[in-house]
C-alpha cells in the first residue's frame, strides 16, 4: 500500500493549483500541422511577414503607411480557432478578433501540402476575403454540406464593429458553391452582441437533407439558437444549464488563470434511434457538469426546455472543457479538457462520474489549449492554439505554437474506463 502511495505521487505533479498527469498516452496521437506562425496563399501570393505596402486584393485596398487597423496581414494577430476534416481538405478558421487578417475561411490540402507548416488558402476562393467577416468552428454534414455561422463582427478589443448582420452560412462541398445564407433575427440574437456564436453542430441524416437542422451555441448571452433548414426560421432556447459555473473559475491554462466567463459552449449528438431521436449532449466552457435533452425538444420552438433537459453528472475537478463530439462504435464522448491539457473520455453507457471521465491523450506542450475537437470515423482530430498565451502573455515565435493532431479512437481509450463498457 505505501509502495503505490509513492508512485501515485511520483506520477502525479501539483503545479499551480492543479494537478497534471505527465502525458499520458500522447504516443498515441500523432501530429499533423505544426506551426510557429499563421502564413497564407492567396491566388499564388505568399504572406508569410508582416505587409505594410499598398495591396489590392480581393477588392480591399490598403494604404502605403497604413495605420494598424488597415493591414492586410499582421502576421501574429492570426491565431487559428477552429477546424473541420472533408476528405482530404482540412479548413482552418482565423476568426477577426485582431487587425491584420487577411481571411477568416480556409483550408489546406492534406494530398498537395508537402510542408508540416503549410501555408493557409481562402476557402473557396480569394473571393472569400470579403465575402466572410469571422467565422469560428464550421461543420461538415452528413450530405457532404459545410456549414457555419459568419458573426459579421470584428471583435478588436475596445473597437467591436458589426460589419454585417451575423449569417448562417452552407456550402456544397461537392462543387465547392454556396447554398444558403440565412441571416439571424435580431429577437433571436436577444438583441445582444454576436461574438458569442462560437459552435454549430448539424443535425441531419443522408436520408433527410432538405429538413436539417443546426445548433449553434451563444456563449455570451448564455442561448441556444436552432436553426431549420426546411422551415428557413430559427427560435432561441434559455435555461440555466447554458451559464457558466461560479464554481468552475479561476483554473490554469498555460500559466495563466483562466476566470472567463464562457456559457454554453458545445453541442454533441448521438446517433439517431429508430425514429430518428438523439440525444444532444451540451456544456458551458466553464462548467464541470455535462447536460443532455432530446433532439426533439430543441426541434419544437414551443417546447418547454426545463422540463426535457437532464443534468448527467458531474466529470470531476479540472474538467473544463470546450468541443466535444461523440464516437459512434464505442458510444463515447471525447471532450477538449482544456484544464488539464488533455483530451478526456466518458463512455455514455456508464453514468457520469469523476470515476468515469478520464485523460486519454494528455501533453503540457502540444495539447496547451484544445480550441477545437472533431471526430471523423475512427479518428479524433484536435486543433491546439495556446490562447491564452496570446492573450495574457507573449508566443515565443521560434517555436511551435499551433498544432493539428490526430489519434484513433479505440487506441486512445483502450484500456482505460471508457472502453470496458463496450
Amino acid at each position: 500500500m505505501f509502495s503505490k502511495l509513492i508512485l501515485l505521487l511520483v506520477l502525479i505533479t501539483y503545479c499551480d493549483g492543479q494537478y497534471f498527469i505527465p502525458n499520458n498516452h500522447f504516443g498515441d496521437m500523432k501530429q499533423v500541422f505544426a506551426w510557429n506562425q499563421i502564413g497564407y496563399n492567396i491566388d499564388g501570393v505568399n504572406y508569410v511577414k508582416n505587409e505594410p505596402l499598398q495591396k489590392i486584393v480581393g477588392g480591399i485596398f490598403f494604404a502605403e503607411e497604413p495605420e494598424e487597423d488597415e493591414r492586410f496581414f499582421i502576421q501574429y494577430n492570426n491565431i487559428p480557432i477552429g477546424f473541420e476534416v472533408y476528405h482530404d481538405k482540412v479548413f482552418i478558421t482565423v476568426p477577426r478578433r485582431r487587425y491584420g487578417i487577411p481571411s477568416t475561411l480556409n483550408y489546406v490540402d492534406l494530398k498537395s501540402s508537402k510542408s508540416s507548416s503549410p501555408l493557409l488558402k481562402p476557402y473557396p476562393d480569394a473571393n472569400s476575403i470579403t465575402n466572410f467577416v469571422s467565422v469560428y468552428r464550421p461543420r461538415v454534414d452528413a450530405c457532404e454540406r459545410l456549414w457555419m455561422v459568419d458573426t459579421g463582427l470584428m471583435e478588436v478589443p475596445n473597437n467591436f464593429v458589426q460589419k454585417k448582420r451575423p449569417q448562417i452560412i452552407v456550402y456544397d462541398l461537392k462543387y465547392n458553391k454556396e447554398l444558403l445564407r440565412y441571416e439571424i433575427p435580431s429577437d433571436v440574437l436577444d438583441n445582444g452582441t454576436t461574438s458569442g456564436l462560437t459552435s454549430i453542430t448539424v443535425d441531419v441524416t443522408p436520408s433527410t437533407c432538405d429538413d436539417a437542422y443546426a445548433y449553434i451555441n451563444d456563449l455570451a448571452r448564455n442561448g441556444l439558437i436552432v436553426f431549420s433548414l426546411k422551415q428557413m426560421d430559427s427560435w432561441r432556447f434559455s435555461h440555466p444549464s447554458f451559464v457558466y459555473d461560479v464554481g468552475a473559475t479561476d483554473f490554469i491554462v498555460a500559466r495563466q488563470t483562466i476566470n472567463w466567463r464562457d456559457g454554453i459552449f458545445s453541442v454533441a449528438l448521438s446517433d439517431p434511434d429508430s425514429t430518428g431521436k438523439r440525444t444532444a449532449y451540451y456544456h458551458p466552457l466553464v462548467s464541470t457538469q455535462e447536460f443532455s435533452v432530446s433532439n426533439e425538444v430543441l426541434k419544437d420552438k414551443n417546447a418547454d426546455f426545463g422540463a426535457g433537459f437532464k443534468l448527467e453528472g458531474v466529470r470531476g475537478a479540472f474538467s473544463q472543457s470546450g468541443s466535444h463530439d461523440f464516437h459512434s462504435i464505442t458510444q463515447t464522448l471525447l471532450y477538449a479538457n482544456v484544464a488539464q491539457d488533455a483530451i478526456m473520455c466518458w463512455n455514455t453507457r456508464a453514468p457520469l462520474t469523476s470515476k468515469n471521465t478520464v485523460p486519454v491523450a494528455q501533453s503540457h506542450t502540444k495539447l496547451v489549449y484544445i480550441s477545437d475537437l472533431k471526430i471523423v470515423g475512427e479518428d479524433v482530430w484536435v486543433l491546439v492554439n495556446q490562447i491564452p498565451t496570446f492573450i495574457y502573455s507573449q508566443f515565443n515565435i521560434t517555436e511551435p505554437n499551433f498544432f493539428v493532431h490526430k489519434g484513433n479512437v479505440r487506441d486512445l481509450i483502450k484500456g482505460t474506463v471508457c472502453s470496458k463498457w463496450n
